[in-house]
């Protein structure tokens, strides 16, 4: 009897695990999933507000409309996928203006980018790294324009 219950109770606990094993690959599986979906958003995101930011300091004023579907299409996806905070994030931005000219649109945008940072698995950014320098000043402190030939 002793042998026939502990095949059972094997038999049992390999199901569990087994069970177990498939229910946290599959909930990995979607985890990857999103995970990349995220970032496809958040990159097309990125790469069509400053599109359409580079545009505007160039003087176009006229959007394209394959732009703005893009940039659309990137917040809907940021809407759906991410999490509270970069859709928290996303909104002030956008409610700011999102056109990167004034100086609280430059904030909300930093802090954007902080948030889809950190919603992306990466440590926290301190305040010391001058993240909105790195991202709007054109050329870095120590470039110049003069050729040293002359």
């Amino acid at each position: 009897m002793t042998v026939t219950l502990a095949a059972i109770l094997s038999l049992i606990t390999g199901l569990i695990g087994a069970v177990f094993g498939h229910v946290l690959s599959e909930k990995k599986s979607r985890n990857d999933e999103l995970a990349k979906m995220r970032l496809d958003a958040y990159t097309d995101f990125l790469k069509a507000t400053s599109l359409l930011v580079s545009a505007r300091r160039s003087g176009i004023t006229q959007d394209e409309i394959a732009e703005l579907a893009a940039l659309n299409d990137a917040k809907a996806r940021i809407c759906v996928c991410a999490g509270a905070a970069v859709v928290e994030a996303l909104e002030s931005f956008w409610l700011q203006g999102g056109t990167l000219e004034k100086e609280q649109e430059i904030i909300a945008y930093t802090n954007l980018c902080r948030a889809m940072r950190e919603s992306l698995g990466r440590d926290c950014l301190t305040y010391q790294i001058r993240l909105s320098d790195i991202l709007f000043r054109l050329e870095p402190s120590t470039y110049s324009f003069r050729n040293d030939d002359a």
